[in-house]
């Protein structure tokens, strides 16, 4: 449960004006309850591009300027600063236990200056019911650069300061309800100039013997799955065989041979589908896929094609598809695309249309119905750019649950490099990936300086989108799935679509206290 407080100081005085709180451990919990309450303060980055010169009114500005983003730990000092006149805002969590808990609860929270005198109270009730929500259903996936890592920490790829921090961004991810993870089997070809190169994060060995044949290993692969599960994790997508945008070219691919050199076999300068990536292809996928069932996880991996591949390159992309066919038999293809030709021709079984073009793909009869956004879907649709109201983002929620969605893909957890990763970029400094995207797009968190992410304020509001379908399903559970739509329905006063919805936070906040009602009534609570 979370709570945003708005600061807004008016003293009439030219000092700033210094006040005390109690983070984390030290919150004050009259109901002397286990909660556990943490409080951030809510600072601010700059945006020169935070949206495209065609916009519509949904959006709270288009013009460059600062945007509350990070979310900082207020520190061992407690102390936060009022500037006279100008807002400051501070995000409260307040997490109760798995177990327990139930009933009404005070929560108090108290300002007070570096004397240590009051000066601000403010009483929260709450009341915890005795229920949980269900585990999500949807398949939730925003892709994970652990090369950006790498390349923001200055550690190297594979060292121990390299999996620790990868261990603590995919937990951070876990926690706010992503449930697949990108695979990086080698370097990404995604978002890369063509001939150029991101930083190599090979989790499969390969070797090259010397009557041309090749062995793999999978020890780093092994600890990618393990750390994973670890944080979480349950579904897995190996990354894309094929170049983006068409599938034209072999992703970048570095092999030992037995004399103990090492190079690049594969990369820009290989046709996708010429016989030598076609024979390494049919070497490696089988050896993959067995060991797949050894680690147990087969049964929860997708694989990918090629990203965003459109209208012009289906004959390339039939080319990869059917090159890889009958060793991926069995597994889900999971490719972000907006051709319906793609699906209808069978191409693709798990194909992941934008919110602009999600409706011909349901009007077709799509069996799984995933959806994607990212800088293109900026008019009409929910997105999550700066310049954009929070309840913009989270209607995304409530248009999942209506259309049966399966699953969400987002391209940008944490890149932290230019457009085509022409540079490595300062997430704090640059946020539109140098005047590429518009700001939010490209990550939803920023690095910490002790390894660790740093939580985005629109990372909390996707949280809470999500959770809006688990607690619309725990009413469906109670009454019906016909209930729960007309509820919907009669309250938003229109029927929803992803371009046509209540742009409101009110209606957000009244579809949810009324399904608790409901839920409530239905257990007689």
């Amino acid at each position: 449960m979370d709570y945003l407080l708005l600061v807004h100081h008016t003293r009439k005085m030219k000092d700033p004006f210094f006040v005390t709180a109690f983070p984390d451990e030290r919150a004050k919990n009259p109901s002397g309850e286990n909660l556990s309450i943490s409080v951030r303060r809510v600072g601010f980055v700059p945006s020169a591009f935070p949206a495209y010169g065609e916009s519509d009114s949904g959006y709270l500005t288009t013009e460059p300027g600062l945007f509350p983003d990070p979310l900082y730990d207020l520190g061992a000092d407690s102390v936060i600063q009022l500037i006279p006149y100008y807002w400051r805002s501070l995000w409260i969590e307040i997490r109760v236990p798995e177990h327990g808990g139930a009933g009404k609860k005070e929560i108090e929270i108290c300002f007070t200056d570096l004397s240590g005198r009051p000066l601000v109270r403010k009483n929260i009730s709450l009341q915890i019911l005795p229920l949980a929500l269900p585990e999500s259903k949807i398949l939730h996936t925003e892709w994970f650069y652990a090369d950006c890592l790498a390349d923001y920490y200055h550690v190297t790829v594979f060292s121990e300061p390299f999996w620790q921090i990868v261990s603590n961004f995919m937990r951070t991810a876990a926690r706010r309800g992503m449930n697949m993870i990108l695979t990086p089997l080698f370097s990404l070809p995604l978002d890369t100039l063509i001939g150029g190169h991101r930083t190599p994060v090979q989790l499969v060995q390969v070797r090259v013997k010397r009557d041309g044949s090749y062995a793999f290993g999978f020890e780093h692969l092994d600890r990618w799955v393990g750390t994973a599960r670890e944080a979480g994790f349950s579904w897995f997508e190996m990354g894309h065989l094929f170049s983006q945008w068409g599938a034209r070219y072999a992703p970048s691919i570095t092999a030992s041979r037995a004399d103990g050199s090492e190079q690049e076999i594969f990369g820009w300068n290989t046709q996708a589908s010429g016989n030598a990536y076609r024979e390494f292809l049919h070497a490696f996928l089988p050896a993959l896929s067995a060991h797949l069932r050894e680690l147990g996880i087969a049964d929860h991996t997708y694989f990918h094609i090629s990203d965003e591949p459109n209208e012009d390159n289906i004959d390339t992309y039939r080319i990869a598809r059917e090159m890889v066919a009958e060793d991926l038999e069995g597994y889900p293809i999971l490719d972000a695309l907006s051709t319906l030709k793609y699906y209808a021709e069978g191409l693709v079984s798990h194909p992941v249309p934008t919110t602009e073009f999600i409706g011909e793909f349901l009007q077709y009869g799509m069996e799984h119905p995933w959806i994607y956004y990212c800088s293109g879907e900026y008019l009409k649709v929910s997105n999550r750019f700066f310049a954009m109201p929070s309840c913009r983002l989270r209607i995304l929620g409530i248009q999942m649950y209506l259309y049966h969605i399966e699953g969400f893909l987002h391209w940008g957890y944490n890149f932290y490099n230019s457009q085509y990763s022409k540079r490595h970029i300062n997430p704090y400094e640059v946020t539109d990936a140098d005047d590429a995207f518009p700001s939010g797009d490209a990550f939803l968190v920023y690095p910490g300086e002790d390894g660790r992410p740093v939580e985005s304020l629109r990372l909390l509001v996707l949280q809470e989108a999500f959770d809006d379908v688990r607690i619309l399903t725990l009413m469906e559970r109670k009454t019906d799935r016909k209930t729960v739509e007309e509820m919907i329905r009669n309250i938003a006063g229109m029927e929803i679509t992803f371009d046509h919805y209540p742009q409101s936070a009110a209606f957000l906040q009244e579809v949810r206290q009324e399904a608790i009602r409901r839920i409530r009534k239905a257990e007689k609570l």
